[in-house]
C-alpha cells in the first residue's frame, strides 16, 4: 500500500513540474515581442504602427479559428501577416536614426 501510494506521489509531482514549465504560446510570444519594442529606438509612430498590425493579426486569427479548421490558405495568409510584422520591426528598429534621449 506504502508503494502504490508513493508511487502515485511521485508520478503527481512529476506531472505538475511537466505543466509548469509550459508557456501560454501566443501571450509568450507577444510578451517577448513587446519586451524587444522596449529595448529598440522606436518612436510613437512606429510603435502604434506595429501594435496596429498586432491586433490585426489577432483578428485574422480569431476569425480563421472562427470555424474550428485553419484552411491552408488561411494558415498561408496568417504567416503573410505575421511575416510582414516581423519583416517591419526589423525596417524600423534599422533605420539608422537616432532618436532624442
Amino acid at each position: 500500500m506504502k508503494k502504490i501510494f508513493f508511487l502515485g506521489l511521485i508520478l503527481t509531482l512529476f506531472a505538475a513540474a511537466a505543466s509548469a514549465q509550459q508557456t501560454r504560446g501566443s501571450g509568450f510570444r507577444h510578451h517577448r515581442e513587446m519586451q524587444a519594442h522596449r529595448h529598440r529606438d522606436l518612436n510613437r509612430h512606429e510603435l502604434r504602427r506595429l501594435h496596429h498590425d498586432e491586433l490585426r493579426y489577432r483578428v485574422a486569427r480569431r476569425r480563421a479559428h472562427r470555424d474550428g479548421i485553419i484552411t491552408p490558405l488561411e494558415r498561408r495568409r496568417l504567416n503573410k501577416m505575421r511575416r510582414h510584422e516581423r519583416r517591419e520591426s526589423f525596417r524600423y528598429s534599422h533605420n539608422n536614426r537616432r532618436h532624442v534621449i
